[in-house]
């Protein structure tokens, strides 16, 4: 296993990608997603423009709500009081697959039995499982109903994390379980390494101010697990993904009219890979 070290003005930090054992919990402060090809825009504050922008989007639309807003590749986003100094190098996994969350937003009943619906879809599939906070908790996700959109932090950050999810658009099965993957530690597909050998990026067809949404990661800073490039998996980009003129933004070199990710629920490779990840055994 090689070791890389990275310097910035703050931080230097071990890029070490290994599977965690179940009775070390300090194996789950790495091998998470590289972030650092982001800098330091997966910081920021939520906003009402991006807010706005889900709310006029609709089930007829060619985008997906969580690419929809002004941060970090659309829906990324640390929020300054995390308190993170230098950019995100790695992010953590939660112990043992155990996310503690709660609701601390304007969720109706039926609101919270459909993310409630949409978690069990980890648990049947995969040995994640999230479970009410409880007193004792140290690091959960809180989620909100705010009108800024779809979004989260990618893996543990530490303390209590936000996770919002605006109803009711943001509460369709995709951006659910796309913003659940992130919380987990998943990164966005369209930005691995070898993409170029799968995708083409169409530069000239995305939003100005949007470009660095498909930089690619630096493939001896990050880890594909061994699996294929997916192009059904529910954190890849649908192919109009942040167009400024309606036409392509990505498109699969073998076949330029494959529709891009899905709305239905995890790929083969997401389970797979959520299962290697985190050491599952079913």
């Amino acid at each position: 296993m090689f070791k890389f070290m990275v310097y910035f003005s703050v931080i230097s930090v071990h890029l070490i990608h290994c599977l965690p054992s179940k009775n070390n919990t300090e194996d789950y402060d790495k091998g998470g997603a590289d972030l650092s090809y982001l800098g330091r825009t997966v910081f920021g504050e939520p906003n009402e423009e991006s807010g706005k922008r889900v709310e006029q989007w609709n089930k007829s639309s060619k985008v997906n709500p969580e690419e929809l807003g002004s941060y970090a590749e659309g829906d990324i986003l640390f929020p300054n009081d995390v308190r993170r100094n230098g950019v995100i190098s790695e992010t953590a996994r939660w112990p043992n697959g155990v996310v503690p969350y709660n609701f601390d937003g304007g969720y109706s009943k039926d609101q919270r039995e459909t993310i409630k619906t949409l978690m069990m879809e980890f648990h049947k599939a995969t040995c994640i499982r999230f479970r009410m906070f409880e007193p004792n908790d140290t690091s959960w996700i809180s989620i909100t109903n705010d009108k800024t959109g779809c979004w989260s932090a990618v893996g543990r950050t530490g303390g209590k994390q936000t996770l919002n999810l605006q109803a009711p658009d943001c509460l369709q099965t995709r951006p659910t379980m796309h913003e659940l993957l992130h919380a987990i530690g998943f990164g966005h597909e369209h930005t691995r390494s070898d993409r170029d050998s799968h995708i083409t990026i169409h530069w000239k067809n995305i939003k100005e101010g949007f470009k660095a949404a498909f930089m690619k990661t630096d493939k001896h800073l990050s880890t594909n697990f061994g699996f294929p490039y997916d192009y059904n998996s529910l954190v890849h980009y649908s192919n109009e993904a942040l167009s400024k003129n309606g036409k392509n933004t990505i498109t699969a070199k073998k076949d330029p009219n494959k529709a891009l990710g899905n709305n239905f629920g995890f790929s083969k490779y997401d389970v797979e890979k959520i299962n290697l990840m985190y050491n599952c055994t079913k």
